[in-house]
């Protein structure tokens, strides 16, 4: 949450249509929130599935490690047979079997430039993987940030071809979380390393959201990406709704010289939507310039994000994600655009959460960043935890 500094003290405002009901505390606060869920009807319906197979814990929420002993990791993917991918920052690629165990040795240890916020960051699958085989990863470099299609082999991660380039790379602000949408497009955030009037340049990748089709991600050399959204400080989570398509995603703001106040997002995310920074934020507004959906006034530093889109849970619909300043995970509910609740989660018991994925068991598995050099390590940090979410 480095970079610019504000010391105005704000109140936290939910900006989406509508007050927030009373699930918690109110958007952008950090206390205790209640345990309630929203009411049924602002869930969207779910596809049918057989949902007993899916993990759900009757009562509250089931967390517990699976995993320990990773260093800095920071995304973490599922391959289609149920295995899944977890880069480190420092430039490795692990394997975590079916049975949760963690593989010896690396998938790939990958060339990264490890320097501040920077390394081998986010990852994506391809969504033909099973016939092609092809991994992205999203990794910092002596000469930029760059995303790298790879192909796994085995148990092996071999580089095919550099497809972006031309991202700033920076002691802060990498942005680096890369997803496949529900278009089957690859879209990339990017931070603006610090130099905020970049976000706003036309002409450069960074503080951007970024877009690629096939023809782009499939290519054997680099290609310039479509400028999707712009105006953007630090995203570091995003994933699109259920039933409805919209793009959701996390920023990290400028956080109080004086305290831990800060500016933190939750947007939805428009094409060629611009989100301000750093002409106006916070409170600010400006026509033309989007505002966010949530803005918290305690500085969280919101990371990666996912939604709960498997049936058979009163979290079913949610945006769940790590924070990492906030020590925490956070459920904000939404009926359709409109926020009806933000629950902050085991603040405190876990330390610094880097993302929360959703595994095709239905379980999220989030990732601690205590090693990090801005947290304190605990015995079996960082490690990978599995959470059981609640039936309903």
């Amino acid at each position: 949450m480095s970079g610019r500094l504000v010391s105005t003290r704000l109140t936290t405002i939910a900006l989406a249509a509508g007050a927030l009901a009373s699930c918690g505390s109110g958007t952008g606060t950090t206390g205790r929130a209640s345990s309630s869920p929203p009411p049924p009807a602002s869930r969207p319906a779910p596809a049918p599935a057989h949902t007993s197979a899916l993990a759900r814990h009757p009562g509250g929420p089931l967390v517990a490690t699976i995993a320990t002993g990773l260093d800095v990791p920071w995304e973490i993917a599922f391959l289609p047979d149920g295995r899944a991918l977890i880069t480190e920052r420092p430039g490795r690629v692990r394997l975590l079997g079916r049975d949760h165990r963690l593989a010896p040795g690396t998938v790939a240890a990958v060339p990264v430039s490890a320097q501040g916020e920077g390394g081998l960051l986010g990852l994506a699958v391809d969504p033909q993987f099973t016939t092609n085989r092809f991994v992205y990863l999203y990794r910092t470099t002596a000469a930029g940030n760059v995303v790298t299609r790879y192909r796994m082999v085995g148990n092996r991660l071999t580089p095919q071809a550099t497809i972006v380039r031309g991202i700033r790379a920076g002691f802060v602000h990498d942005g680096g979380r890369i997803h496949f949408g529900p278009d089957r497009r690859l879209y990339i955030s990017t931070g603006e390393t610090g130099d905020g009037p970049l976000a706003q340049q036309r002409s450069s990748l960074n503080g951007k959201f970024l877009r690629l089709g096939p023809a782009g991600y499939h290519a054997t050399h680099a290609v310039r990406p479509e400028v999707f959204s712009l105006g953007h400080r630090n995203p570091q989570g995003f994933d699109w709704q259920p039933g409805t398509g919209r793009l959701v995603a996390t920023e990290h703001g400028p956080s109080g010289g004086d305290g831990p106040d800060g500016f933190d997002e939750v947007n939805l995310i428009h094409q060629a939507g611009n989100y301000g920074w750093p002409v106006v934020f916070g409170t600010g507004r400006r026509a033309g310039l989007i505002p966010p959906v949530v803005l918290y006034r305690t500085a969280i530093a919101p990371s990666g994000a996912t939604f709960v889109s498997k049936p058979g849970s009163s979290w079913t619909g949610d945006f769940i994600f790590g924070a990492l300043i906030g020590e925490q995970v956070r459920r904000v509910c939404f009926a359709g655009a409109r926020v009806t609740c933000n629950q902050e989660l085991w603040r405190g018991r876990f330390g610094r959460m880097r993302t929360v994925v959703e595994g095709p068991d239905g379980a999220l598995y989030a990732l601690t960043n205590n090693r990090d050099g801005r947290g304190t390590p605990r015995p079996g940090d960082d490690r990978v935890l599995r959470i059981v979410p609640p039936a309903g």
